[in-house]
């Protein structure tokens, strides 16, 4: 894994989570990891790309996605690729399970921070799990 990439739809959310990673009491913990927190523009995705060239990218470049609301309405939504591209070795997508209460509830947003952590530590055992949900 070698970077953190924030889907275009949640970028400021994913901003102010980094921001908080980024203090006491986990900077420890971020700083441990070495990894860059990353834009769409930072890996040459367009605002609209297709989830497919999304999910190719990240796989690709060794990201994680961190999303909220890429679902299955078509063939080519997120959860379509994850399901017929996912293989033992893919990194998983994080999803924000509830984004509304992320900035509304600062519990909330540190259980979105321990799971990522803990997630993020243990990468390589989960590989291939597809979508994981934060918290």
């Amino acid at each position: 894994m070698k970077g953190i990439l924030a889907d275009v739809n949640i970028q400021g959310h994913v901003d102010w989570l980094v921001s908080l990673l980024r203090d006491e009491p986990w900077k420890l913990f971020w700083d441990h990891l070495q990894l860059p927190y990353l834009r769409f523009v930072d890996v040459g995705l367009a605002p609209n790309a297709l989830d497919s060239l999304v999910w190719d990218t990240c796989q690709k470049e060794e990201l994680i996605l961190i999303t909220d609301n890429r679902n299955m309405k078509d063939a080519d939504s997120l959860e379509a690729i994850i399901q017929s591209r996912n293989t033992p070795t893919s990194l998983p997508v994080f999803t924000i399970a509830n984004v509304p209460h992320l900035q509304a509830s600062r519990d909330y947003a540190e259980r979105v921070i321990e799971k990522l952590l803990d997630s993020l530590l243990r990468i390589e055992a989960l590989r291939g799990t597809g979508r994981l949900f934060l918290p």
